[in-house]
């Protein structure tokens, strides 16, 4: 029985005479058994957070309690082979850091996608505000940035009218200025989506929560060669996974399919994403 951590005098046996039997000793074990309170773990006591919350923790934690409690989600997931993008991006590196020392970023190019998606899906540049919903006249995108004791999404503004290289400059700025805390009001206002990437982790796939009065998200895993079927042969190509979370108030399933298939489409073929005008998928 001490084996086993049971005191014999607290286990009342049920065999012949009051005899004590091993169902006695298993069933006291299980009642004195009792299951850590949350954040221990057996034989360890939790730990108090140390030190108060930041501001910014606050903020977000209020912000993600907000929208995920009031915004009613649902979800698309895609697979994006991007086997002709990873190589094009390999080869606009080599031509501007040669040139100007610009090095464009995977980001640069989901975005790119993410704004003539919008520019190509007005139902999916709207947004819920004052219990109705708004369509807006920009092509504005935002970008979630991760701090250290948070994250923070800046807005790039009127992105349409940017080209890749452009984006990249504007990114890298915007980006500076956050982390450098030199930011102001409007860098975080307005825009429809945003895009949330997490490609440079070990992160196949994710679900972002829309950021109010935002109408969706968009989150990107990494990229990685995966067995794939391509020109009717089994091949490895490099593919990401694709995560759309959307506000049903303002969008359904369908709009949000043609909005995703678009977003995946221009990076199957990222030549469109080099055009003034993008193309309208068939």
């Amino acid at each position: 029985m001490r084996q086993r951590g049971v005191d014999p005098a607290a286990v009342r046996g049920t065999g012949p005479n009051g005899r004590i039997v091993e169902a006695d000793v298993v069933r006291t074990a299980v009642a004195s058994f009792s299951l850590p309170r949350a954040g221990e773990r057996l034989g360890m006591k939790a730990a108090p957070a140390t030190g108060p919350l930041s501001p910014m923790r606050r903020a977000v934690a209020a912000k993600v309690t907000e929208s995920f409690s009031t915004v009613p989600h649902f979800y698309l997931r895609s697979e994006a082979d991007v086997t002709a993008l990873v190589q094009l991006r390999k080869q606009a590196v080599e031509s501007q850091e040669s040139r100007d020392g610009l090095r464009p970023s995977l980001t640069d190019f989901l975005l790119r996608a993410l704004i003539l998606a919008l520019r190509d899906c007005p139902q999916a540049n709207r947004i819920w505000q004052n219990d109705t919903v708004v369509e807006l006249s920009d092509i504005d995108v935002g970008l979630v940035v991760q701090q250290d004791d948070g994250l923070m999404v800046p807005i790039l503004h009127q992105a349409d009218r940017l080209d890749i290289m452009e984006l990249h400059r504007r990114r890298v700025a915007v980006v500076e200025a956050v982390r450098s805390g030199k930011t102001s009001a409007d860098l975080f206002q307005g825009g429809a989506t945003s895009l949330s990437n997490l490609g440079k982790f070990r992160v196949d796939e994710f679900t972002p929560i829309i950021l109010p009065p935002q109408s969706s998200m968009l989150a990107v895993g990494r990229v990685a060669e995966r067995p794939a079927v391509f020109e009717s042969r089994l091949a490895l190509r490099h593919t990401a996974y694709l995560t759309l979370s959307v506000d049903h108030r303002v969008m359904d399933g369908a709009p949000a399919a043609v909005f995703l298939d678009r977003i995946v489409e221009l990076l199957e073929k990222p030549f469109l994403l080099f055009c003034s005008q993008s193309f309208q998928h068939s």
